[in-house]
Parts: C-alpha cells; sequence; structure tokens
C-alpha cells in the first residue's frame, strides 16, 4: 500500500482524546462522569477485540446496555413506540435508497445469515442507541451541540475498536469514521421523536443494508 494511503491509528486517537480532554474542562461532573464511562467501555471491548475477539460482540452489548442502569441514570425513550418505529422505517427507506444508488452495488440478503440479522438487533442497534442515545447524548446534551458531540465520540469508539482493536489500517480505517454521519440521523430522530425506537430501527437497517451490499 502506498504512502498516501497510510494511516495511523494512535496518532487519530491521541487528537481525539485531546479533544474529548478540553471538552470536558468546562463540562458539568455528570457529563465528564458519562464521557469517562465512555472512554473507560471502549477501552474494554478494543482489548476484547484485540485478545478475544469472539467475547467482544456479546460483552459489548452488555456493557452498552447495562451502564446507564448501573449508573443509575434514566433509561428514556425504550418504551414501545409506533411513531418511532415508522419513523425508522421512513427516514431507513429514504437515506438507505440513496446509500444504495451512490454505493452501485447490488442488494445480496444472502451475505446476511439469520444470526446476523438477530445479533444486528440485540448486540449492536438495541444496545449502542440505549446507551449513545439515551445516556450520553441525555448527559451531554439533546439538542445539535449534543447531537454532534455524540456523534463524534460513536464514530471514534468505532474506529478505535476496528482499527486498534482489530488491527486494520489504511482506507479502511478511515471509512469507520463515516460513521460519524448515520449518528446524527440516529440522534436527531431520538431528539425531535423522544423515543429510541427510530434510531434503533434505523440503526439495525443501515447496518443489515451495509452488509447486504458488501459495504463501501
Amino acid at each position: 500500500m502506498g504512502n498516501k494511503l497510510r494511516f495511523k491509528p494512535l496518532g487519530f486517537l491521541e487528537h481525539s482524546l485531546s479533544f474529548i480532554h478540553k471538552f470536558t474542562k468546562d463540562a458539568s461532573k455528570d457529563t465528564v462522569n458519562s464521557i469517562l464511562l465512555y472512554v473507560i467501555i471502549t477501552l474494554i471491548i478494543t482489548l476484547l477485540r484485540r485478545f478475544l475477539p469472539d467475547y467482544a460482540l456479546p460483552i459489548a452489548a452488555l456493557l452498552f446496555f447495562s451502564a446507564p442502569y448501573l449508573m443509575k441514570s434514566k433509561v428514556t425513550g425504550l418504551k414501545w413506540n409506533l411513531y418511532g418505529l415508522l419513523l425508522g422505517i421512513v427516514v431507513s427507506v429514504v437515506i438507505l435508497s440513496i446509500y444504495v444508488v451512490v454505493v452501485n452495488k447490488p442488494l445480496q440478503f444472502s451475505r446476511v445469515s439469520y444470526d446476523l440479522f438477530i445479533s444486528e438487533f440485540f448486540l449492536v442497534a438495541l444496545p449502542e442507541e440505549v446507551f449513545f442515545r439515551s445516556y450520553l447524548q441525555e448527559k451531554i446534551g439533546n439538542n445539535l451541540r449534543g447531537v454532534l458531540i455524540v456523534s463524534l465520540l460513536f464514530a471514534i469508539a468505532h474506529f478505535v475498536v476496528i482499527c486498534v482493536g482489530g488491527g486494520y489500517s489504511g482506507v479502511g480505517c478511515l471509512k469507520t469514521l463515516l460513521t460519524f454521519f448515520p449518528s446524527i440521523i440516529m440522534g436527531f430522530m431520538y431528539a425531535r421523536s423522544g423515543t429510541l425506537w427510530g434510531s434503533i430501527t434505523f440503526h439495525y437497517l443501515s447496518n443489515v443494508i451495509f452488509k447486504a451490499t458488501g459495504g463501501l
């Protein structure tokens, strides 16, 4: 791989941690604690991805889902909401249709196993939305600023776990940062609707479609 495609995950991580440090200097105690918890969980999952990859996904799901409750934080938005589900479906149809056209790859659902259909919901979309939206976004701010900051943290977590924990580098690492953009959509859906079911639905369907197209 040529030098133009080389990417240093640790260098990016250093800049990211510097940003987090500057942000938390003037933040409230609750915000600082929530970001500290985010850093600890990301570090644990990264180490699991590196040394115990078979256990990384289920433990990550457990950590993301249980952390807000362990911190005695009120988890809002999990109560069943039909409006949220329909909102998630409509947004998914619009955004993911554009994605399929842009990447210009056929949808091949044979790439997505039955186990993956289930795990993407219960081990990825549901716990990640509980943590990033109902916990982090509520602590940092359920507004435009909060949505953008949480989306940045969402992208950083994916980058660190996949690139540092998984040992990937180059363009593949850079692509993980694109999770910033769907996270903005999920954040806005949660902020405007007050329910997690829209963001969970969009998160789940995005992951399924991404895998069905073979990625970017």
